[in-house]
């Protein structure tokens, strides 16, 4: 143990490791690692630490799903996507901090629930540019969520699967409040906020121990590399990886290294709507608002619905933020009514190819050629193959042999 560690820190250290059962080992071990200061000396025994308490995570959640009965139960906070799901949230404070205003200026899903307590989720439906999308006002995160406090659990296992979350924060209250009890509780629930993924594999094998190869120039170029090594082949061993190559592509953190071991910990989109515009002195906390939280969050909003203030062309900043782009496909001379969206954040570009796949495996696997129509290009009409790259709005009609 670190004699940089503080005598209490210590002293928690010593009840994790006296600690008999899972879950109280789990409740020690998050109790010392909140008691380490964090500092360069601390950070090799916090990322160990960080590893074995997600190991013990993993060995509970998994005691408790075969504790389970094999009868289902449908969850009412678990909500079935239609188009692009948004969901609202915010903190829990009284009165609320006008998710339900929200929902119904976008939607007009909730007229007669304003001003009202939202125990369950409400939902409606965004029509931009025929796109739909789904908005989801979710009842809102209590302090303790993640432990399951106010039905926690199920709420956050939701924004899980949400293609974008917006943070509702009242302009009215204290901001940094709000956002710390947000932040805090989705980290907790392992949802890294406005993140990517980290550029790293890590795949078991069954023998050669653990090795660790660096790919790129980038991965190459990391400070102290020998040392980082063996860092992260004591992060593996301690998450319970006895053999594995771990395939590193850029700079990484320990951190880094334990997300990609632990499975529950998905990567999501978050912007900041600050709400009750229209009340006075709300004009300076929204700047402020802005200044504290920029880095982080790149799309902050104001809103006022008494002024109608709110971006008219929310869809497209919705769309431009999640990295979707619109594609019209054409059978016959008939463009389709709706687009298809495809995501530019897989592969950092959509090509024919993917839109043949995603219409069926068949247009891929029998492709000929493809029509390309394209507003305000000279060629206007062009045939293409299945790597020729689409734009926002191309016309496409796949032809198969």
């Amino acid at each position: 143990m670190s004699s940089n560690l503080p005598p209490l820190a210590r002293a928690k250290y010593q009840e994790y490791l006296d600690a008999g059962a899972l879950e109280e080992r789990i409740k020690k071990l998050e109790e010392f690692l909140s008691l380490v200061p964090k500092h360069k000396a601390t950070e090799k025994i916090v990322a160990l630490n960080k590893s074995r308490l997600a190991k013990m995570k993993r060995e509970f959640e998994d005691r408790k799903q075969k504790q389970k009965t094999t009868q289902k139960i449908i969850s009412p906070f678990s909500i079935k996507k239609e188009g692009i799901q948004v969901i609202l949230i915010s903190n829990f404070q009284t009165p609320g901090v006008g998710k339900t205003s929200l929902l119904n200026y976008l939607t007009g899903a909730a007229e007669d629930k304003i001003g009202k307590f939202t125990a369950l989720p409400e939902i409606g439906i965004y029509q931009y540019q025929k796109i739909r999308f789904q908005i989801v006002e979710m009842p809102s995160i209590m302090e303790g969520a993640s432990d399951g406090v106010g039905n926690g659990k199920e709420i956050l296992s939701q924004l899980r699967a949400a293609d974008l979350l917006c943070f509702c924060i009242d302009l009215s209250r204290n901001i940094e409040e709000q956002m710390d009890l947000l932040v805090y509780e989705l980290s907790r629930a392992d949802i890294r906020i406005n993140q990517s993924p980290p550029p790293l594999t890590i795949e078991k094998t069954g023998a050669n121990k653990i090795q660790v190869l660096y790919l790129t120039k980038e991965a190459k170029d990391i400070n102290r590399m020998e040392e980082l090594t063996e860092e992260i082949k004591e992060v593996v061993y301690a998450n319970g990886v006895r053999n594995g190559i771990i395939k590193i592509y850029g700079e990484i953190t320990l951190d880094n290294i334990i997300d990609v071991l632990t499975p529950s910990v998905v990567y999501k989109k978050v912007i900041i709507l600050g709400t009750k515009g229209d009340l006075s002195h709300t004009q300076e906390v929204f700047e402020n608002l802005k200044k504290s939280y920029t880095d982080k969050f790149p799309i902050i909003l104001g809103t006022s619905f008494q002024k109608e203030n709110f971006p008219k062309e929310f869809g497209e900043i919705i769309l431009k933020f999640l990295k979707k782009i619109r594609i019209y496909t054409m059978s016959g001379g008939i463009v389709a009514q709706q687009p298809l969206i495809m995501d530019l954040s897989v592969n950092l570009s959509v090509r024919v190819k993917d839109v043949a796949i995603k219409i069926h495996r068949s247009f891929y696997e029998s492709f000929d050629h493809a029509i390309v129509i394209r507003e305000g290009e000279r060629q206007k009409r062009k045939k293409v193959g299945l790597d020729y790259i689409l734009k926002d709005n191309d016309i496409v009609e796949i032809h198969i042999t």
